[in-house]
């Protein structure tokens, strides 16, 4: 029982996390319209926006990382059992991505501020915006390097059968729904802009709610 209750919590935590991003999300630059209109969208809600809505978004972003961690080692729980090795490698690449995903994620406040005050910084730093949104990508490839080792690790593991895992739960690794996401540009208003803008924590609070449900009455060691 303490343990099916600590594999619950752990679990349910992750979602919370993923779902914190998702709301930090929102707060930079969330608005209702078509998954086309978004970067317009965007745009908009950078420029009009308040900057404490703009602060608000980058600060929840640690907290979400260290919910999304006690997520991770929800998911530890349910591969290390059976693949030791490479459970341990899946948890510190899925950790690691929840880590550099928040430094991406407070990023997003320069790069928010640089959109905001463009009109008045590109006529004496023209360079900055560039730089500013360079430096944002080049963060998000980092996180992604860990993120792939993970879902394709974890792909194969529970494929496999090497984890407490179903095997169709393949289909909710948080890498699978990302193969559709450019898709969400063709979703219309209202949900369209929502989807676009915060499908990758989306993806990531699925992965962990279906990780949750699906191991919900396994209490194996």
């Amino acid at each position: 029982m303490k343990n099916e209750t600590a594999n619950r919590l752990t679990g349910l935590t992750g979602v919370a996390g993923a779902l914190l991003f998702f709301a930090g999300d929102m707060l930079f630059y969330g608005h209702w319209g078509s998954g086309a209109k978004f970067h317009d969208g965007m745009l908009q809600v950078l420029r009009e926006g308040s900057l404490q809505r703009l602060f608000v978004g980058g600060l929840v972003g640690p907290i979400a990382a260290c919910l999304c961690l006690i997520g991770c080692w929800h998911v530890r729980r349910n591969v290390i059992t059976r693949s030791p090795l490479l459970g341990r490698v899946a948890f510190l690449a899925l950790a690691a991505t929840m880590v550099i995903g928040s430094a991406v994620h407070a990023l997003w406040v320069p790069r928010g501020l640089a959109i905001k005050y463009s009109g008045a910084v590109e006529g004496i730093a023209p360079e900055l915006i560039a730089a500013l949104k360079d430096y944002w990508y080049f963060a998000y490839q980092m996180a992604e390097v860990p993120a792939y080792v993970a879902a394709i690790l974890l792909f194969i593991l529970v494929l496999w059968g090497r984890t407490r895992y179903p095997r169709w739960t393949v289909f909710a690794n948080f890498g699978v729904p990302s193969l559709l996401a450019p898709l969400a540009v063709w979703v219309p208003a209202p949900f369209g802009a929502v989807l676009v803008g915060g499908f990758t924590n989306l993806s990531i609070a699925l992965f962990f709610f279906v990780s949750v449900m699906s191991t919900w009455k396994d209490t194996s060691a």
